[in-house]
């Protein structure tokens, strides 16, 4: 049943993806609009942690507020303001995950502190996209939500996480190309790719489709993403003015490594079933700019039409 903390004047919105397609630039540009409620923390990450998805983001969080408590000294003064405010912050978090199953009110509590009336409120997580029909219908039922995915070329999606991940791992700026190329080739020789959850796009839009009316459901290419013609496009399906955007400046700009014609065989070959199924679902919506290997298809499939 819908949950009833949940204002009746407002839209539940939730963002699931996908990763290394623009939801961070999504969420600068939507905390702009004086429409839309955000809670302090961008990236929530409760419904995947709920549904036993996602429990080293739980355990990390308990591990950070432990490291918090144990940095605290019995002395007066203000020496543990600041780890005891991170440490306010994180306790507050996790209270998130009290609730019995099917009771979402501490998340909703959390949300919506602070809230102040606004018709939007929104949850951008782009982890959300590995969960399943059941919990996205339990999403949907609070505030008849909404849901955003933003789809990703996915082989330039896939160059972009690697690329994201080598350069958290911190290797040397001379290392940077090569530890690209061989995280890529261990994915291939592994044939890890097809496999990977946040990349299967045709998983995560069956699985959403099968809990969610399509009324209640916004693609978005990342391709397009930046154009004012698509943010008017998103802004209308939330039913909030106009937002101001700028399409040069993109969140989280990858680090620079060229892909070797070799690995990018590799994920043409993996992700091809991605292709063809994106390809038959969006037809002739798919940006120009998706690889170039697939497109001889999509002509077929348009004459065909």
């Amino acid at each position: 049943m819908p949950n009833t903390a949940f204002p009746s004047t407002a839209t539940m919105v939730f963002c699931i993806g996908a990763q290394k397609a623009g939801t961070t630039w999504l969420y600068d540009a939507l905390r702009r609009s004086e429409q839309v409620h955000f809670s302090r923390n961008k990236e929530l990450h409760y419904f995947d942690v709920i549904a036993g998805k996602a429990q080293q983001v739980f355990d990390m969080r308990v591990q950070a507020t432990e490291i918090l408590a144990n940095r605290l000294i019995p002395q007066l003064g203000k020496r543990n303001r600041a780890n005891l405010q991170q440490l306010r912050d994180l306790t507050d978090l996790l209270d998130i995950y009290t609730g019995e199953p099917g009771d979402h009110s501490a998340y909703l509590q959390y949300l919506l502190e602070h809230y102040k009336n606004q018709p939007v409120v929104c949850d951008i997580t782009p982890a959300y996209a590995i969960l399943d029909r059941e919990m996205f219908t339990q999403m949907g039922q609070i505030g008849s939500a909404k849901f955003i995915f933003i789809l990703r070329d996915p082989i330039e999606r896939m160059w972009s996480q690697i690329r994201m991940a080598v350069k958290t791992a911190s290797p040397s700026p001379t290392s940077f190309q090569g530890a690209c190329i061989a995280r890529a080739q261990q994915l291939i020789e592994t044939s890890r790719l097809a496999k990977i959850e946040r990349a299967d796009y045709r998983r995560t839009i069956t699985e959403l489709e099968a809990a969610i009316p399509p009324a209640r459901i916004k693609y978005l290419f990342y391709e397009d993403m930046f154009n004012p013609a698509s943010m008017n496009s998103l802004c209308n399906f939330l039913q909030i003015e106009p937002i101001a955007t700028d399409p040069e400046n993109h969140s989280n700009p990858g680090a620079v490594a060229a892909m070797p014609a070799d690995i990018r065989a590799g994920f043409c070959d993996a992700f091809s079933a991605q292709y063809t199924f994106i390809h038959d679902r969006f037809g002739g919506k798919v940006p120009d700019k998706w690889a170039p290997e697939f497109q001889p298809d999509l002509t077929l499939n348009r004459s065909a039409g």
